[in-house]
């Protein structure tokens, strides 16, 4: 995937689309316990309570003003009265915490003067949390410093937030036996959790947590918890896509889809949809399921403008992409001009403007280029004129114009694109955000090598791969080390003196050591992509049979992860290196297999390339020529 092709509004990431954290899914149950108890079982008080509550959560999942929200703040302060009146400090802990999703909503949804409102939620967390530990409530501590920790989370103070997270889930186990409505909360902390971890970028610790959180919804009875496994199956799907398993996103995703429909929660229902939708696009060979589900996103977000800016006009360009792919050439173009229409505001203009000179890129017909840079000038002087939006903006369309040159052969072109892509570096360094700038760096590596450069490449490769390892990304920073091996790989091919064979060797230990981070995080695509590599440093020391190895441990790896596209490009590997061995009927038979890999990812033009070399194989193994 090109670093152009933007599934985010810039500075966001997958988990944002979602939202905060709108409620903690118990209405059904307070409901339900409103409606059974007797009497003598529960106060009138307590009931009326339990049911105002429901009626907060509700009225939170569905706000579409700034004024609903308003007035399901109110309703929870109702509820928390009520039930602390009656005695009942469980619920009232709940309803606290439910009080604090209105404040943080409100914040969200009136953004820049909205900070009145994250300082009254971050207020009443504190004081109910010094309040608890007051009175020795185990229970109210760990609801309260899950608050804190949403609340870190959502001043981007991730650290602290990891901290409050995991006093919370130790308070929770300090509990001992506690009330249906109170058990939820061992499996909101670890989803608080998984959440931290995702945005420290540790996947494989989300990952675990999610499916901790499965277990633990497994072995309970909760009523309530269609919301927690919708959450969680968010939590997968997020940390497996930024990962890029994509298989294991749309199997994830899938089972999660129902839940969320349970719960009523729109904003979750679409972020799961636009997963869905960019996995199934990244994967290849579902294109219309990707259109499909990415248009049902773009329309659960245009029925929730208020806390959804971005993400509607970001599933729309989604859709187009798929469309694209899939040859609906008009029925992209159309879907994009009937939304330049009704666009409101700075941001989702841009991310409009952008998703057309995305469709004119992959169009690349007469004049299309053209156009495509009139547009792109026009939103980046737009950008360069207004305060509502920050640096990430501007960096990104710079990258964007930077890839459009990118496209042209000439060689003035490129050297205009790595200036262009340099600026947008230099825009998220003064941001003073380092998984932005290092995911920027790409662009500039990609012109050095187009311009016969690659130990500068190499160069801004070895820093982004510190700036990886500066903020915590295993995974990230192995992915960085295999793209400056790569980078080490053309320095050698390109070099025909003595220091050649010390970059093949820089490359082989480099691409081992991602190998073993890849490994000790389970993320299998990296470890067979770092297997793919090994294989290309072991054609070009001209050790075939090790090739062929490590050709074969790839295969094996993206074929477990369903990936058909990248099956067919090891394959392809494989039989380069029978060929290397002198067994052309072995690299017929790849070639044949690697088709069929192709037709399944619905990848055409890669399909017309496997068929072009399986066509050369067959000539070879009849002896009519050899290639």
């Amino acid at each position: 995937m090109e670093a152009t092709e933007y599934f985010v509004p810039p500075g966001c990431d997958f988990l944002d689309a979602a939202g905060e954290t709108p409620t903690d899914g118990l209405a059904q149950l307070f409901s339900l316990e409103a409606d059974a108890a007797t009497p003598e079982q529960r106060s009138r008080a307590a009931r009326a309570a339990a049911l105002l509550f429901s009626l907060a959560e509700r009225a939170l999942l569905t706000a579409e003003r700034v004024e609903e929200l308003e007035k399901a703040q109110h309703t929870a302060v109702e509820a928390w009265h009520l039930f602390m009146a009656d005695g009942d400090f469980h619920s009232a802990a709940w309803s606290a915490r439910t009080v604090i999703h209105a404040l943080r909503a409100r914040s969200c949804a009136c953004g820049g003067t909205g900070a009145r409102f994250a300082a009254a939620a971050v207020a009443l967390a504190e004081e109910e949390l010094r309040r608890a530990r007051l009175s020795g409530d185990d229970f109210g501590e760990a609801c309260f410093l899950m608050s804190m920790a949403e609340l870190h989370c959502d001043a981007k103070n991730l650290d602290e937030g990891l901290r409050c997270a995991e006093a919370a889930s130790a308070a929770f186990l300090r509990c001992g036996a506690i009330p249906a409505t109170a058990a939820a909360g061992r499996v909101l902390v670890v989803l608080v959790l998984g959440e931290l971890q995702v945005r420290r970028y540790q996947f494989h610790e989300a990952e675990a947590a999610a499916q901790q959180a499965l277990r633990l919804l497994d072995a309970s009875e909760d009523a309530g918890a269609s919301a927690c496994r919708a959450r969680a199956g968010l939590l997968l799907g997020v940390a497996g896509r930024l990962q890029q398993k994509h298989a294991a996103v749309i199997a994830s995703t899938k089972e999660a889809i129902p839940w969320a429909q349970e719960t009523g929660d729109l904003r979750l229902l679409a972020a799961l949809m636009y997963l869905l939708a960019s996995s199934s696009h990244s994967l290849g060979g579902r294109f219309r399921a990707a259109a499909a589900a990415a248009g049902e996103a773009q329309r659960l977000w245009e029925q929730m403008e208020l806390r959804a800016s971005g993400w509607a006009q970001c599933a729309l360009s989604l859709q187009t992409q798929a469309l694209l792919a899939e040859t609906s050439h008009d029925a992209a173009k159309e879907a994009l001009r009937q939304h330049m229409r009704t666009a409101r505001g700075p941001g989702p203009r841009v991310l409009l403007r952008d998703a057309w000179v995305q469709c004119l890129k992959r169009l690349d017909g007469p004049g299309d280029r053209e156009k495509a840079h009139a547009i792109s000038d026009k939103t980046l002087a737009t950008l360069q004129s207004t305060s509502e939006l920050s640096s990430a903006w501007e960096a990104r369309e710079l990258e964007l114009i930077a890839s459009i040159h990118v496209k042209s052969n000439s060689w003035k072109k490129v050297e205009e694109a790595c200036k262009w892509a340099e600026q947008a570096k230099q825009k998220l360094h003064g941001s003073g955000d380092k998984y932005l700038e290092a995911d920027a760096i790409p662009s500039i590596a990609k012109c050095y090598i187009l311009l016969g450069r690659p130990s500068d490449a190499a160069s801004v490769l070895s820093e982004r791969r510190q700036l990886f390892r500066e903020l915590g990304a295993r995974s990230r920073e192995a992915e960085a080390m295999l793209d400056l091996a790569d980078a080490l790989c053309k320095e050698q091919v390109s070099r025909v003196d003595s220091r050649a064979r010390r970059f093949l060797r820089d490359a082989f230990q480099i691409c081992q050591e991602a190998l073993n981070a890849f490994s000790d995080v389970g993320q299998e695509t990296g470890m067979a992509k770092a297997h793919l590599l090994l294989a290309d440093i072991y054609m070009h020391r001209q050790e075939p049979s090790e090739a062929e190895h490590e050709a074969r441990q790839a295969e094996q790896l993206y074929r477990r992860a369903g990936e058909s596209k990248k099956v067919a490009k090891a394959v392809r590997k494989l039989g380069f290196a029978c060929c290397e061995q002198d067994r052309p009927s072995a690299a017929a038979r790849c070639a044949s297999e690697a088709v069929v890999f192709c037709r399944k990812a619905g990848d055409r033009y890669a399909t017309a390339e496997m068929l072009s070399w399986e066509a050369q194989a067959s000539k070879i193994v009849l002896g009519m020529t050899c290639f």
